[in-house]
């Protein structure tokens, strides 16, 4: 502490500032950060179905839920991409797809068969996820005319109802 009259005393020097280094020597040349060359990205890999198989599928189905006839607003897998792998060959097939109405997952036919899974598996809307691989030309969906195989070629053939009405006896036995 000071008395009222003498200035204040520090306690410990002035250190002396570093003095700033010139933005641009003109002998020497400006620094620059090594050039980053960045990878190009790989496209992304196409898991759907192609554009010939989604046309077979829409042939088939007329443009109308097979469920129940309301126009068609996507096409699902009945055995789901997940399950099967995005690689597998067989998961993309016309067999294999089928249209349905809603947006999505979560309205019309497409909201019914994923919150219903145990109904859409009887009615061969879905394919089991798990247990044998099974052709999906060989389980029959219920369609809105009647009971009908799904084949490779786009094509439906009329069939009658598998027994018991579940699906899922015809192809496991």
């Amino acid at each position: 502490m000071s008395d009222g009259g003498s200035p204040l005393q520090r306690s410990k020097p002035l250190q002396a500032r570093r003095a700033a280094a010139p933005k641009s020597a003109p002998d020497r040349a400006p620094r620059t950060a090594p050039a980053r060359t960045r990878k190009p990205r790989p496209a992304p890999r196409r898991t759907g179905p192609s554009v010939e198989q989604r046309a077979l599928v829409d042939l088939r189905d007329g443009g109308r839920c097979v469920r129940c006839g309301a126009p068609a607003n996507n096409r699902d897998h009945r055995r789901t991409r997940g399950s099967g792998g995005t690689r597998a060959e067989t998961i993309n097939l016309p067999s294999n797809l089928l249209t349905l109405c809603g947006m999505g997952n979560t309205s019309g036919c497409h909201a019914w068969k994923d919150e219903h899974r145990a109904d859409a598996l009887r009615d061969g809307y879905a394919l089991p996820l798990n247990g044998p691989d099974v052709d999906a030309q060989l389980v029959p969906v219920r369609t809105r005319s009647g009971w009908a195989r799904f084949l490779n070629d786009g094509t439906r053939v009329r069939c009658a109802a598998p027994i018991d009405n579940d699906a899922t006896a015809a192809w496991a036995a």
